[in-house]
């Protein structure tokens, strides 16, 4: 795979009118940290269309996720993965898209866009998980780089 196009990837979804709140790294960085990302974290609308509209994004961008031994890499398949709530990375050619909906500490779709504002990522205007949601989700992971994050994030102006 080549260089990460997260720029791109994030244009796309929103071109496509899809309905996700970005966290992670690059909520991170909205939010005036500046540091790396090995993918775009999203929570996304579970409404079955919305999940359609990310699958078509994500095959149209060469996406499949890996499950066990299968490998898959239609629209229906990974609109079907999607539904189950749980987490979906999807591998494109621009980079890792993980839908981190159903882990230990992320809210729902409707409580993080409730409380989401909305900023320029990449280029894009997108909606962000709130500070105190990115601070919360921080703290639920708990990993030395989440913890690391939680101090740079603290660090920032508000």
């Amino acid at each position: 795979m080549s260089e990460p196009a997260f720029d791109e990837l994030l244009r796309r979804l929103a071109a496509a009118g899809t309905d996700f709140v970005v966290v992670g790294g690059l909520a991170l960085n909205a939010w005036g940290v500046v540091r790396g990302t090995k993918d775009v974290d999203v929570v996304v609308a579970p409404d079955a269309e919305n999940l359609r509209r990310i699958a078509d994004v994500a095959v149209a961008a060469g996406g499949h996720v890996q499950q066990g031994d299968a490998l898959l890499g239609t629209p229906i398949s990974i609109a079907s993965a999607l539904t189950s709530g749980k987490q979906v990375a999807i591998e494109t050619d621009l980079g890792r898209l993980d839908v981190v909906q159903g882990l230990d500490g992320v809210p729902s779709y409707e409580q993080l866009r409730a409380r989401a504002v909305g900023a320029d990522v990449l280029g894009t205007e997108v909606w962000v998980c709130s500070r105190e949601d990115l601070r919360s989700m921080k703290r639920a992971a708990g990993r030395a780089r989440d913890l690391a994050d939680l101090e740079d994030l603290d660090a920032t102006v508000e």
